[in-house]
């Protein structure tokens, strides 16, 4: 049987290969400034950027299948595609209020850029960014999320191997829950287009119900999961699972409360071989806003005392 191996909480930036420029464009416009923290300074787009294809000469071209600039949308998980003329992967950015809240990978393969974006309630902007030697390209669009609550907490996963075969699942478990049963929200039960309102958590009604609003199974993220209000008293579980196992993968979690980063996480190379198929990254009381680092992996599911663990089902 194997035991949990412990190790030092880190707290880091994405492990992602960024590509240095030497230009890129700040014209007049709708952005306004832009507020990096210390964290996401390496990446942080550049502020007054104007709506729609932000390109110096040189810079690959940005056309998105959807080039409205100002979009309002219902569904959480928000898709973008198009065509450009790079040939690397490039990022997407989250901005609310003037502040970064979240990024991930856009995805290049034969000239055509996807990504899936997990939104916060209400008004953000979005930028994408794609980039080639002679420098960064962005595009900028206005998205509001409308008919949603904020969430009072929100569990957002990313990882470092992809375009494809690369599928790393997050799962957060309720107070006393175990993994791979109805107290687990996850791949098998939470996903919004499974159930839309989530699972039934707590009180009778949508509040405290958890849902998985982004479920990537090919490479690099996001993952994201929200809790409206009226949570559980106790402590949930987040818990990460390296499902294909891609070795050396290393993932990054970032948690939140009312839609605001408190606390990130890297984990070490998760793999089967190295018996790290599954992290536990920390416990987390939502009421309190209390985050525990736990940080230990296993080659099985992790297991509350007197817990039974469910069968992880296949999926589609």
């Amino acid at each position: 049987m194997r035991t949990y191996r412990a190790a030092a909480v880190t707290v880091a930036t994405l492990a992602l290969t960024l590509v240095s420029a030497c230009k890129e464009s700040t014209t007049s416009s709708t952005t306004g400034s832009i507020t990096c923290g210390s964290a996401d300074a390496a990446v942080c787009p550049p502020s007054n950027l104007s709506l729609g294809f932000n390109g110096g000469t040189g810079t690959p071209t940005i056309t998105p299948a959807n080039a409205n600039t100002s979009i309002s949308v219902s569904t959480s998980g928000y898709s973008v595609v198009g065509s450009t003329s790079s040939v690397l992967n490039g990022y997407w950015f989250l901005v609310t209020d003037g502040t970064l809240r979240a990024w991930g990978v856009l995805t290049v393969s034969g000239g055509t850029f996807t990504g899936e974006i997990p939104l916060f309630c209400g008004a953000q902007g979005i930028l994408y960014r794609l980039d080639n030697a002679s420098g960064h390209s962005y595009w900028s669009v206005n998205v509001t999320l409308t008919g949603c609550t904020t969430a009072a907490f929100r569990a957002q996963l990313t990882w470092d191997t992809g375009p494809s075969g690369s599928d790393i699942d997050l799962h957060l478990l309720r107070p006393g829950g175990s993994m791979f049963s109805s107290n687990d929200c996850y791949y098998g039960n939470c996903k919004v287009s499974i159930i839309p309102t989530g699972l039934e958590w707590g009180a009778t009604g949508t509040a405290g119900n958890p849902s998985l609003d982004v479920d990537n199974t090919s490479g690099y993220g996001p993952e994201n999961t929200t809790v409206v209000p009226g949570a559980e008293t106790g402590d949930y579980r987040v818990i990460i699972d390296n499902f294909n196992g891609v070795l050396s993968t290393h993932a990054t979690v970032k948690l939140y409360f009312n839609d605001v980063e408190l606390a990130r996480y890297t984990s070490l190379a998760l793999d089967y071989s190295s018996s790290r198929e599954y992290w536990e990254v920390a416990k987390v009381n939502i009421l309190t806003h209390t985050i525990t680092p736990v940080n230990t992996y296993s080659a099985t599911p992790p297991v509350a005392a007197g817990v039974a663990v469910g069968v992880a089902p296949t999926k589609q």
